[in-house]
């Protein structure tokens, strides 16, 4: 009797990062190292991707030597989309139990990678909390807006809401992914919002952050004006899709 080849069993992925990217070729070689460096140590079995949009500089060509290189990174380049589809992209291309949203603009120090973690795997999902941004005075002005908007239309009151720095369960994805379609233009926030209504255990861990040293801000000016608009028609459609169908069960949850 002829016996059946031995296959090994393919090994388990704990932890995706996802990286978007978008002309960062003066930063995206030390983004990659960070996380080869902080969070490739801390868990056994890790792979990251970095989602390239479109760059129109070296930042493509600079991931594929960094891939060749390194079997662990994951280098999948899309045409220019913008940073949340981008996001978006990632995630749905990870295949970890748990899942790290970081930027490739390296102004969230990974020192505290362990930390964030630890405190991810005592619950469900785990948020930094910049302590002092280091952030022109337009983009803190937003981010109060938004802070102030997302409280008014959700009752959330997570400190640091869309920061680009935060590790949730992946089945946990998979169940908020409804919610949050391919073109959402802040998905990080919105996975802040729906973990909170979806009852998640979440922990928040603060950390410091920087101001950027490479690349430049993709949307100024006008355009920003017309993306914050588009982002309130999103949270407020976002508003009426939690309250249709997650309704009935925080109504039992209360009761």
């Amino acid at each position: 009797m002829m016996k059946r080849p031995c296959v090994e069993p393919t090994p388990t992925i704990e932890l995706s990062v996802i990286c978007p990217a978008y002309n960062e070729e003066g930063a995206i070689t030390d983004a990659v190292t960070d996380v080869v460096r902080e969070v490739f140590p801390i868990v056994a079995t890790c792979e990251l991707i970095v989602v390239n949009d479109g760059s129109r500089d070296r930042t493509g060509e600079n991931l594929d030597t960094l891939a060749a290189a390194e079997p662990r990174l994951r280098v999948i380049h899309q045409a220019n989309a913008g940073h949340g589809p981008a996001l978006r992209r990632g995630l749905d291309e990870a295949r970890g139990e748990w899942v790290l949203l970081i930027d490739s603009d390296r102004q969230m120090p990974l020192e505290r990678f362990g930390d964030l973690w630890l405190a991810a795997r005592t619950g469900d999902a785990a948020f930094a909390v910049r302590c002092r941004r280091e952030d022109p005075v337009f983009r803190l002005i937003l981010t109060r807006l938004v802070r102030v908007c997302v409280r008014t239309l959700f009752g959330t009151r997570i400190r640091d809401l869309n920061v680009p720095f935060k590790i949730i369960r992946r089945d946990h994805w998979l169940d908020m992914k409804p919610f949050i379609p391919p073109e959402t233009l802040a998905p990080s926030l919105f996975v802040s919002i729906v973990s909170v209504w979806k009852g998640h255990r979440i922990a928040e861990v603060e950390v410091s952050h920087r101001a950027r040293k490479t690349g430049v801000v993709s949307i100024r000016r006008w355009k920003l004006l017309k993306f914050c608009a588009r982002g309130l028609g999103q949270l407020l459609t976002l508003r009426l899709r939690l309250w249709r169908e997650l309704r009935p069960i925080l109504t039992r949850r209360v009761s």
